[in-house]
């Protein structure tokens, strides 16, 4: 009978009540097994180089801080997930998150059982954001509709016809990030479809300001 393999995790936190607190709660979830613990970035991404994992579990306030071990991560194209796992839940900590491609968002004051899900979850492919994320993303400023950069190339190559792989190949990001990005342009335009907001891009490129 087939047995299911069990999601391979390491945690990041310079804290060591909360990596021991973390691992003993992870060891009494049988589908998850931690392989590794790291209290830097450095720590982090040299384990990354020699063990096979699923999951990176991340703090943000670590030496070398979480940022900057995400920025390398995708950088290094390592083929893991990324859970932050932080007490610094704000708007911008949560922005930069999504725009440096974390897979998921989970503040320190959720549930441990929200936590445990989080990571199922970004271990199965899902992006995991608090709802307050998508209220940010969903901001207008003055009642204008205000797309980051990011966005606007991706809007631009949505009018270009092109496909959720061949934006994730021009832009360099994953395809989940494209389709991210997509969810968060609908939303801002109020419009339901990639026909909608081509409409609306050929309408108002000559004078849409980007933030």
């Amino acid at each position: 009978m087939y047995e299911k393999k069990p999601i391979r995790v390491i945690l990041a936190d310079d804290h060591a009540l909360v990596l021991e607190g973390l691992a003993l709660l992870l060891e009494r979830t049988p589908d998850i097994r931690v392989v590794g613990s790291a209290t830097t970035g450095q720590e982090l991404l040299e384990l990354l180089e020699k063990k096979d994992v699923d999951v990176v579990v991340l703090d943000l306030e670590m030496p070398y801080n979480g940022f900057a071990t995400l920025t390398e991560i995708r950088r290094r194209n390592l083929p893991v997930r990324v859970l932050v796992l932080t007490a610094f839940a704000d708007g911008e900590s949560m922005q930069t998150a999504m725009e440096l491609e974390a897979d998921g968002f989970v503040p320190k004051t959720e549930s441990p059982r929200q936590t445990v899900m989080a990571i199922r979850q970004v271990a199965a492919g899902m992006l995991v954001y608090p709802r307050a994320a998508q209220r940010l993303m969903n901001q207008r400023r003055g009642g204008e509709v205000n797309l980051s950069q990011r966005e606007w190339k991706v809007l631009e190559q949505v009018a270009q016809g092109k496909t959720n792989t061949e934006i994730a190949e021009a832009l360099h990001v994953s395809p989940n990030t494209v389709r991210f990005h997509l969810k968060n342009i609908f939303g801002k335009l109020q419009v339901s479809n990639r026909t909608e907001a081509t409409a609306w891009y050929f309408k108002h490129r000559g004078s849409f300001r980007r933030s």
